[in-house]
């Protein structure tokens, strides 16, 4: 258990889609600076080994790109011989390992700190960097292997992904043969209908992650069960429905922030005509997003404890007997 409050069970009860957004908003603004902290320690590392696991690729493009534009010009357009020499003076270099390292197995550990610190912050209880590393290390190994599960759970449903999309395409096939104009439309509908409860899921099961992770880091679950814990909170229940919703407007947040992303970089990219500008930039965008969708998830993690376990009972409970009431159970 690895944070507790004196009596601070007000500010639990259930929230509107609105108001976690609100309350996101308002913690990631007034503790940004510590936040930031907290992730700039593996943001700066993660950024260079980035840049430097990208810097090949950026300048195949260039040369792709070069030889379009060279070929382009001739009579006949391109030429495929020429292209394909383009591509194949470009390399990936041996970065590419050591940023899977970084993503992987060391991400957790930044990720943890900022949950840590985040819910320490929700609560009004003071947190420094060494406090949430503190905390962070003991739950490194547990989150990694939180990992490792929906790694192996995301491949085996991607053979099953696959398999059920093969069935969906011959099944549309045949039904478009037999009833001509009518099976077209059929269809048509069936596919927008599969595509768009692909989507939902994808957006449940990446909240699913998160809260799972959650887990682990503050109610000091393991492995298993923070795995578990985090599949059925948000796929079962009051916890599906709440999903859906936020995890809707987590996604479009996360496209928005991508968008501005993408088109800040380039712009820098464009005007200073170096990948270095562009690299500091989007670190400073994932700095941010980092401490703002850490805030948004701490605050969709205590809606859906209130929601499904009434934290916020049990809270008002153990403070009027005048206990020290953990804010982590």
């Amino acid at each position: 258990m690895s944070e507790v409050v004196q009596g601070s069970d007000q500010t639990l009860r259930p929230l509107g889609l609105g108001e976690v957004l609100d309350r996101a908003v308002t913690l990631c603004v007034k503790n940004f600076v510590p936040l930031a902290l907290i992730f700039i320690i593996y943001a700066i590392p993660y950024a260079v080994v980035q840049h430097l696991a990208t810097r090949d690729f950026a300048q195949l493009l260039a040369t792709f790109q070069g030889a379009i534009t060279a070929q382009s010009g001739k009579a006949g357009g391109a030429d495929p011989a020429a292209l394909g020499h383009a591509l194949s003076s470009g390399s990936i270099n041996g970065w590419y390992p050591l940023l899977i390292v970084l993503v992987f197995f060391v991400g957790p550990l930044p990720a943890a700190a900022l949950i840590q610190a985040c819910a320490a912050a929700y609560f009004k209880r003071p947190t420094t960097l060494a406090s949430a590393y503190r905390v962070a290390l003991g739950r490194w190994l547990p989150l990694i292997g939180i990992n490792v599960l929906y790694l192996g759970a995301g491949l085996i449903l991607y053979v099953l992904v696959v398999l059920l999309a093969i069935a969906i395409i011959l099944g549309l096939v045949f039904l478009t043969a037999a009833l001509h104009a009518v099976g077209v439309a059929l269809a048509v509908l069936i596919g927008a209908a599969v595509v768009l409860a692909g989507v939902a899921f994808f957006v449940v099961a990446a909240l699913a992650i998160q809260i799972s992770y959650f887990t682990c880091v503050l109610e000091g679950a393991g492995t298993i069960v923070a795995f578990a814990q985090g599949l059925r909170r948000v796929f079962f229940g009051v916890g599906l429905a709440r999903s859906l919703l936020v995890g809707v407007a987590f996604f479009a947040i996360g496209i928005g922030i991508g968008l501005v992303a993408l088109l800040g970089q380039s712009i820098i990219v464009g005007l200073s005509h170096s990948t270095v500008a562009g690299t500091i930039y989007a670190t400073i965008v994932r700095i941010a997003t980092a401490a703002f969708t850490t805030a948004f998830i701490a605050i969709f993690y205590y809606d859906l404890r209130v929601r499904e376990d009434g934290l916020d009972l049990e809270l008002a409970a153990d403070a009027a007997r005048g206990a020290i009431v953990p804010v982590t159970t």
